[in-house]
């Protein structure tokens, strides 16, 4: 019992350091929360099965509402983060040795993979007209334009993949200003416009990194990577997002479930 005081204690030590919360960030505060609370699970001295702090507790150390708090430890419970224990509470769930590849059908990792904590950093974000192959793999019509972001995915802290995600521009006007480093662009797309990625065509291919790719990723610059190429679409068949990635299965693998 001393022990485990002390687990919580810590817990609520990590999550303190990270307050206030930014309510005037355009995330949402449940989005923040979660977060959050995946900064604070995620950090060394934290052990797998060590409970989390009660919701009544992290309503009155966040100064939050109980329905956000419970939001946020849904997320996390859904994403294989957490785990809830009927009468007893919620704790930090044991990490898993591979990647659900796209589980969730929601991106290269579904933002968050069960077991897995993903972070992302942005090099490059911007809206702009269009190239042809983008044109043609997107289905715009004139004069759309698209939106472009370029992310270091990394998972449990280490650098995996180098990522271009490409978005018909006309279907999400302004998501830029809500998209920043650990924000994940498929949750702002349903969240902000009700859009959803219903199924998704993949390629994959054996490839080289480029230089500044080797870098970004920290590996040599002949190491082989695997190449993925991504259309995802909505429910009524048009295509809403085209990504390219390179991933370094040395650093994680790829698990892809196939149902016939």
């Amino acid at each position: 019992m001393i022990e485990e005081k002390q687990n919580v204690d810590q817990l609520s030590y990590l999550i303190e350091q990270q307050l206030p919360l930014n309510r005037h960030n355009a995330s949402p505060l449940w989005q923040q929360v979660k977060e959050l609370l995946l900064t604070a699970i995620a950090h060394s001295s934290v052990e797998h099965d060590t409970r989390l702090p009660s919701e009544q507790s992290l309503c009155e150390q966040l100064g939050v509402s109980r329905p956000i708090v419970r939001m946020a430890l849904d997320g996390l419970v859904a994403s294989g983060m957490v785990t809830k224990v009927a009468r007893q509470g919620n704790f930090v769930s044991k990490s898993r040795q591979e990647v659900d590849f796209a589980s969730q059908n929601s991106g290269l990792f579904g933002e968050i993979s069960k077991g897995h904590l993903v972070t992302t950093r942005i090099l490059h974000i911007e809206r702009g007209t269009p190239t042809k192959h983008e044109k043609e793999m997107l289905l715009l019509p004139p004069p759309a334009d698209v939106f472009r972001i370029r992310r270091v995915y990394f998972v449990d802290g280490k650098a995996t993949s180098v990522s271009m995600l490409r978005i018909a521009g006309h279907r999400v006007p302004g998501i830029e200003k809500w998209i920043q480093d650990n924000v994940s662009v498929y949750g702002t797309m349903r969240d902000r416009f009700g859009l959803r990625i219903a199924h998704s065509e993949r390629w994959f291919e054996a490839t080289m990194p480029t230089r500044e790719e080797a870098e970004l990723l920290n590996i040599p610059l002949l190491q082989p990577l695997i190449g993925i190429e991504s259309v995802g679409r909505t429910q009524d068949g048009t295509p809403l997002e085209y990504y390219q990635t390179v991933f370094n299965t040395a650093t994680s693998r790829i698990k892809v479930i196939a149902n016939t």
